[in-house]
């Protein structure tokens, strides 16, 4: 039931934000598209941590502000975030469905190559979070808030059927619920390449 309401939430943020961008946007030509790539994540405000690589794949909508070099792109991913325990063989993981919308501002470019830069806020629903060291797993989704909130900012180039991005995310919420006393929140730089139809 829990993951029932996860997905019900997460289907109607993305329809509502898609609906949101068309009616913000012009008749240019939206495009859709599915990228991937890693995650090297950790948690900030939190000692003896450090980054552990992690997936990162979704789909995006690429809509472009008529005579602007403005663009809207609300996206959806899968995303692994956690950190590796330092000085220690164990580390912390915690999956999320994503939700970014984000305001994209072109450079102005004779190549076929676009510049950018990108900023805007993400919601996220937690999907399941574990500690683990070997073969050993200790489930965490009980004890991981359900939502995680936060902004993200990068730097990309575009073509006309592909995308670069490189980006950090970061949460401004509590990665653990209020049971513990931790500050831990949600930090990652990305590496994403999508190809766009």
């Amino acid at each position: 039931m829990k993951s029932f309401k996860k997905l019900t939430y997460s289907l109607f943020l993305f329809i509502f934000t898609f609906a949101f961008a068309q009616t913000a946007t012009a008749q240019e030509r939206p495009q859709i598209g599915i990228k991937g790539g890693i995650n090297f994540a950790t948690f900030n405000d939190v000692d003896d941590v450090e980054y552990r690589p992690g997936l990162v794949a979704g789909a995006f909508l690429d809509l472009p502000i008529e005579n602007s070099p403005i663009s809207i792109q609300p996206e959806v991913l899968f995303a692994q975030y956690g950190s590796n325990i330092e000085d220690s063989d164990a580390y912390f993981e915690a999956d999320y469905v994503q939700f970014p919308v984000l305001f994209k501002v072109d450079f102005v470019s004779e190549s076929a190559t676009t510049p950018n830069i990108y900023f805007g806020p993400y919601l996220s629903f937690n999907t399941g979070s574990e500690v683990k060291n070997d073969n050993i797993a200790i489930n965490l989704e009980d004890e991981t808030e359900p939502t995680d909130f936060g902004a993200v900012v990068g730097l990309g180039f575009d073509t006309e059927h592909a995308q670069f991005g490189v980006r950090y995310t970061a949460g401004v919420t509590k990665v653990e619920d209020a049971s513990f006393e931790s500050d831990a929140k949600n930090g990652a730089f990305s590496v994403t390449l999508g190809i766009k139809f």
